[in-house]
């Protein structure tokens, strides 16, 4: 008999199992949409090693709003930080700011750390809304229609906070579908976290989750009212300070925003159509189309929409989240119609719903034509993330391109070489070591002169935020170059000409920089282009 009680060997097994650290059991649809963000970020971070652009206007704004913060922070000054760049709310920035924090004081370090933060949410949500609705392989499909869409591909190429919104849209949709009608009390708590923090992203946050969450709460009825009441209270006990500290300017742009639009529609065409019109009803589908989608995908967007229709019709998924969604859908493209100033941009965080409906109809294949659907929306994906973010091939559209009306209507187009502001990455010059330079030369001052109407290449924000982070001033272009010192680089801004100099700088528009020190012209100036 033995003296010693022997351990079963499955016992055993089970023993040795949990002493040792194992990968958590999910779907291979869920490692492969990991690998997907995890792939968008590297992509990323090379694309921004290879860039030297000049920062454009608004992108060039939020950055050194982001920089901003990075130093308020450093001087202990938090309300600075949080409030500072109003009318904007600050998570982006703040996020901004831990990238400047952690890589030091430049164009990328920022950028880099909104894809690190928010590309993995962006995929996260897309993937949890696309399981939820459809099953894993939707989620998966999802994931790669949003990584994929154009204007996604652009704006985690530049700092702005579309893109960023956008993905805290994808983690609040999943967090109020998974309250399951605002039963659950704890996923409750956790969905207004994700909303409260969302519309810290950027106020028109609320036009893209207000239709999921009224659809959830009124399904859920009266029962639901302890999971409502715990969703409301979290959300805004985390977003509400800002917004009362910053009431007086959201309320001035807010009646710019709801008031008429006849002022806009005069300054910069087609922006602001009468609201009641035809062209205001249908040009966010015009942007879809021309910028934020492209036809390819806007096609298997348009055919998931015809399925949901056709299956509510017949009275089917109807008890799963798909009513929700739909809802969502809707209330998102009202409120941006409702808004007098459009924008391709503005439209970003509806790729949430176009992700899902676009894929869900797809797993509903037989498997043969799934996979075929399957692997086309894949080769589309491709080929915009070649187009758009690194400029392969030529622009397909069925007509030329309309300079006067930004969101193109009557044009279509399949694929395009270029994004609505960001395109490839461009070696046209390092303005950036051009500037740090002049700076070790003893420059402290530069003004801008440019001979032609500034563009998105010769941006004044994109130079005034590179002069910044080199160290130096940007002086006002009225400054007298006759009374000035070396101290002074005036940078001309035009297109060369036979006799010119060769430019320090040639852009990618063909234009070229030029340095002129000791004033823009006169006996005492001359053209200088130091070697960087």
């Amino acid at each position: 008999m033995a003296t010693e009680a022997e351990a079963p060997p499955r016992a055993a097994s089970r023993a040795g199992r949990v002493g040792s650290a194992r990968w958590p059991r999910l779907p291979l649809a869920a490692w492969a949409s990991i690998a997907l963000a995890t792939l968008f970020v590297a992509v990323t971070c090379w694309w921004l090693s290879r860039d030297s652009s000049v920062p454009v206007d608004d992108a060039a704004v939020h950055l050194g709003s982001a920089i901003d913060a990075y130093e308020a922070l450093g001087a202990g000054h938090l309300l600075k930080a949080l409030t500072g760049a109003a009318p904007y709310p600050p998570l982006t920035f703040l996020v901004g700011a831990l990238g400047v924090l952690v890589g030091g004081v430049g164009v990328a370090p920022a950028i880099i750390a909104l894809n690190v933060v928010f590309v993995p949410l962006l995929a996260l949500g897309c993937y949890q809304v696309g399981r939820l609705a459809f099953g894993p392989v939707a989620g998966l499909l999802a994931v790669i229609f949003a990584l994929g869409s154009p204007m996604v591909v652009e704006e985690f190429h530049e700092f702005m906070l579309d893109a960023p919104e956008a993905s805290m849209v994808a983690i609040a949709v999943w967090a109020i579908l998974a309250t399951e009608r605002f039963s659950r009390l704890g996923v409750s708590a956790l969905a207004g976290l994700a909303v409260g923090l969302g519309l810290l992203t950027k106020e028109t946050f609320v036009f893209f989750v207000a239709g999921v969450a009224l659809a959830t709460a009124f399904r859920g009825g009266l029962r639901a009212w302890r999971g409502i009441a715990v969703f409301t209270a979290v959300a805004l006990v985390v977003a509400l300070p800002w917004y009362v500290r910053e009431f007086s300017i959201l309320d001035t742009l807010g009646g710019e925003a709801l008031g008429s639009s006849s002022r806009v529609s005069t300054q910069i065409p087609g922006i602001a159509p009468p609201r009641l019109s035809l062209a205001n009803l249908e040009w966010y589908l015009w942007s879809f189309l021309n910028w934020q989608f492209f036809v390819p995908l806007c096609a298997f967007a348009a055919v998931g929409v015809g399925w949901t229709i056709a299956a509510f019709a017949r009275r089917r998924q109807l008890q799963g989240v798909l009513p929700e969604l739909a809802f969502g859908a809707f209330v998102s493209w009202a409120a941006l119609t409702e808004t007098y100033v459009h924008d391709p941009r503005y439209g970003i965080p509806i790729a949430v719903y176009a992700a899902v409906f676009a894929v869900g109809w797809i797993t509903r294949l037989p498997r043969a034509a799934g996979a075929l659907a399957a692997a086309a929306l894949a080769l589309v994906v491709l080929a915009n993330v070649l187009g758009v973010g690194f400029g392969v091939g030529e622009t397909i559209t069925s007509a030329p391109q309309n300079l006067t009306e930004v969101e193109q209507p009557g044009v279509l187009t399949v694929y395009a070489n270029y994004g609505f502001w960001m395109g490839p990455p461009t070696r046209d010059g390092d303005t950036l070591g051009l500037l740090r330079t002049l700076r070790g030369e003893g420059v402290r001052y530069v003004a801008l002169h440019a001979e032609k109407e500034p563009s998105i290449e010769f941006s004044p924000p994109g130079l005034e935020l590179l002069a910044r982070i080199a160290g130096l001033r940007v002086s006002s272009t009225t400054v007298d170059p006759a009374n000035v010192g070396r101290s002074y680089a005036f940078l001309m801004h035009r297109r060369p000409e036979p006799g010119l100099p060769r430019p320090c700088v040639t852009l990618r528009d063909g234009t070229g920089v030029w340095i002129r020190l000791g004033g823009s012209s006169g006996p005492r100036a001359w053209s200088h282009c130091p070697r960087v």
